[in-house]
């Protein structure tokens, strides 16, 4: 992907999220835990998803780039990983609830594997984690966290593993 093609995916989704948040009003999980404890199953979520998917451990070695690069960086999968959980998990997710969690959880992660390329089994397994998350803390924040973990950590693991990139796993 190129710089101007990423940038230009950023600024649409970030658009189309916005609108989203502010023009609608889905309804919500029922469940509702604490926002640090939801923010720490996020946390765990995302790392457990990265070993699944992975078979790998996270590595939390040095990172050998300047600061504002990591900062950069994290910002960009924070906010790309925001997007996709407002489009998919509040709004899609949210919507379906009436038709009960399950078909609701089935019907947004089918749709978010279909709306990736590559690897689609793993993205309605990354797309259900997510939305489990959501559906058992009652908070976005958590599903949002546990999407940012895991897209940091596959950054992580395709910058170190040779020539491999995010859209391998």
């Amino acid at each position: 992907m190129t710089g101007r093609s990423l940038w230009l995916r950023v600024l649409v989704s970030t658009a189309i999220a916005l609108t989203l948040l502010l023009t609608l009003s889905p309804p919500q999980p029922n469940a509702q835990l604490p926002l640090p404890l939801a923010l720490a199953i996020g946390l765990c979520g995302g790392i457990v998803l990265f070993v699944a998917a992975t078979g790998r451990r996270p590595r939390l070695g040095r990172d050998p780039s300047p600061v504002p690069l990591l900062v950069a960086r994290n910002g960009v999968l924070g906010l790309l990983a925001a997007n996709e959980e407002i489009v998919w998990r509040r709004v899609l997710l949210g919507e379906l609830l009436a038709g009960g969690a399950f078909a609701a959880l089935a019907i947004s992660a089918v749709a978010f594997s279909l709306a990736h390329r590559a690897r689609r089994a793993l993205h309605f397994a990354t797309g259900v984690a997510f939305g489990l998350v959501y559906l058992a803390t009652g908070a976005l924040t958590a599903s949002i966290v546990a999407h940012w973990t895991y897209n940091a950590l596959v950054a992580g693991w395709a910058g170190q593993s040779s020539g491999g990139s995010e859209a391998d796993i």
